[in-house]
């Protein structure tokens, strides 16, 4: 173990968290057995995703990066890859495609891992697991809020040991395989964190408990400020490189899913980028006088129509925080009746679904975002915290935030994030009784949903010209991010071209262009899987339209999409449009 405990110590304490290395699966495992066997050892690696996942017999523990445990648990991925084929010979069609989400989680693993080798060279992988340590529990109500405030506080307890080993990992790291930008953002993560557990953890607890508490939660809070130290050191150090060059093509594949070379997807991209602002100009110009109160004829450029459409839909924006709250709820609701209304699609019943800023007691935590039920406890609400204006921000970065969520934007992304989109989704799939489908869901499948979700209504009837308006810079957004994903890490692409292009030829502001640059140089391929996603789904949806001809219902269709969970695309294109026999 470089540079953290010597090897005794660490396998005592392996022995103290009831964990040893397994042997290989044998091959004549059923599919059942070994699907479970392969997911309860993935709770035992990743504690904190249990949580996540709704599993609470693990609230208690942490996860445990050492070495040792890092090289059983790629052993334990190679041992289950090579059996699942036997496994396969015997199984249901239902088994064998849990199966294959199982195979792509251990591609995932075994990319991160073991060629990727993200536990030495990324910090990101470390503080993962530490931004999510406590936050299901203190915000989901899959238990009853005295045991969840018991089981963040044991959470709490057991980060300075994962904090204390990611520095020792760090300090002991050669620079030259850690990008400076992953170093970067890791340090403000863990320096947040800091102050949060400092200042903001104890709130949430009953004032009679706040002061013990608080004692606790200041040793994780010391712990994370050494962590921020030791990676704000390294990351002024660092010359490793965040661009994946060579690599790419294996990442793209395990992330996506997909065989086509990435090069075959930006050429179609860049195509899809040409269409697209064709679209929106066209669009713009139809509903100009409308949006933008000119009367005399709309500019001739197709670039300056769209510029000044944008802004327009841009300027009607919320005044506060208080109007801006309102605007979502309403939202929710008239989306909500929209579709029972018109029979697009069944929706789970009671709606468990709750919209609202963050506690105040989050200081120096992100924590906005969609927080669904997981597929343990699947009656549990899902939870959307708002994005906010930063604590303390400026009148005239309030006024930019708005302007970018603003009313048309927020009256259509409803659909993407909430209803029939990822709230929906993901209900279903928590319900869903093959459960490891929800926990390994497949990201371009469900962004692909969402997406669709959003146009889909939109063509429906919801919404007005400047919701559309604020879809169609969506999408032209997501087309830029597969675009900027590709060329970043196989073409050189620089920061300063990214915000050229992303500002000029996709018509997005320069704050989403900084976005897009961090993104990309953290999570690739994962903003791809908008463009992706939606591409496959739609053109499922056209493709099954055009086979049922006058028979094609929209309601079976959507909640045929439901039927096999968050699986790939091509599941579903197997199950809707069977190949001739």
């Amino acid at each position: 173990m470089r540079g953290t405990l010597p090897r005794a110590l660490g396998a005592a304490l392996l022995a103290l968290v009831g964990w040893t290395p397994a042997p290989a699966q044998p091959a004549s495992k059923s599919a059942a057995s070994l699907v479970s066997g392969y997911v309860e050892r993935y709770f035992d690696m990743y504690p904190t995703r249990a949580t996540e996942a709704g599993r609470h017999d693990r609230d208690a523990a942490i996860e445990d990066f050492s070495a040792p445990r890092i090289a059983a648990w790629i052993e334990f991925n190679r041992a289950t890859l090579a059996s699942i084929p036997a496994a396969s010979r015997t199984a249901s069609a239902e088994d064998r495609l849990d199966l294959a989400v199982i195979r792509a989680q251990i591609d995932r693993e075994l990319l991160d891992l073991d060629v990727l080798r993200r536990r030495d060279r990324d910090p990101l992988f470390w503080t993962a697991p530490l931004s999510n340590a406590t936050v299901f529990l203190l915000v989901r109500d899959d238990l009853p809020r005295d045991a969840a405030l018991t089981a963040a506080r044991q959470r709490v307890s057991v980060i300075p040991p994962l904090a204390r080993a990611a520095r020792e990992a760090f300090e002991a790291a050669d620079p030259s395989t850690v990008a400076p930008e992953h170093a970067r953002l890791a340090a403000g993560q863990a320096s947040s964190l800091a102050r949060f557990y400092a200042e903001g953890f104890a709130q949430a607890f009953p004032p009679g408990e706040r002061e013990g508490v608080q004692r606790e939660a200041q040793f994780a809070s010391l712990a994370l400020e050494d962590l921020a130290g030791a990676l704000d050191a390294l990351a002024r150090s660092a010359t490793g490189k965040a661009q994946l060059g060579p690599r790419y093509s294996d990442v793209f594949r395990v992330g996506t899913g997909l065989t086509e070379p990435p090069a075959s997807v930006l050429a179609r991209a860049e195509r899809a980028l040409v269409a697209k602002r064709k679209e929106v100009a066209a669009y713009a110009r139809s509903v100009f006088a409308e949006v933008t109160g000119e009367t005399g004829a709309p500019p001739r450029s197709d670039a300056e129509v769209i510029r000044r459409a944008f802004a327009a839909i841009a300027d009607d924006k919320d005044p506060d925080l208080d109007t801006y709250t309102a605007g979502w709820k309403r939202n929710t609701v008239d989306v909500e009746r929209f579709i029972r209304g018109r029979k697009v699609m069944t929706l789970k019943d009671p709606l468990t679904l709750k919209i609202d800023v963050s506690p105040a007691y989050f200081t120096g935590q992100s924590v906005g975002g969609v927080y669904a039920a997981g597929p343990w406890s699947p009656g549990a609400s899902t939870i959307l915290f708002l994005p906010v204006p930063r604590t303390g921000a400026s009148a005239e970065e309030a006024d930019a935030f708005y302007r970018d969520f603003n009313r048309g934007f927020n009256r259509m992304i409803v659909a993407h994030e909430l209803i029939p989109g990822h709230y929906t989704q993901l209900k279903y799939a928590a319900h869903h009784p093959r459960k490891v489908r929800a926990l390994f869901a497949d990201p371009v499948y469900v962004e692909g949903w969402g997406t669709f979700c959003e146009r889909l209504v939109l063509d429906l009837g919801f919404g007005n010209s400047r919701a559309r308006l604020a879809h169609l810079k969506k999408q032209l957004e997501n087309i830029a991010r597969t675009i900027v994903d590709i060329r970043v890490h196989t073409k050189g692409m620089t920061e300063a071209q990214v915000k050229e292009f992303v500002t000029k030829d996709a018509f997005q502001g320069e704050q989403l262009a900084r976005n897009m640059w961090m993104r990309t140089l953290t999570t690739a391929p994962q903003i791809t899987s908008y463009f992706l996603g939606y591409d496959q789904v739609k053109t499922l949806y056209e493709d099954v339209r055009r086979a049922r001809g006058s028979a094609f219902v929209l309601r079976r269709f959507m909640d045929g999409m439901m039927e096999l969970g968050p699986v790939p695309v091509a599941e579903y294109r197997r199950r809707l449009l069977p190949a001739p026999k």
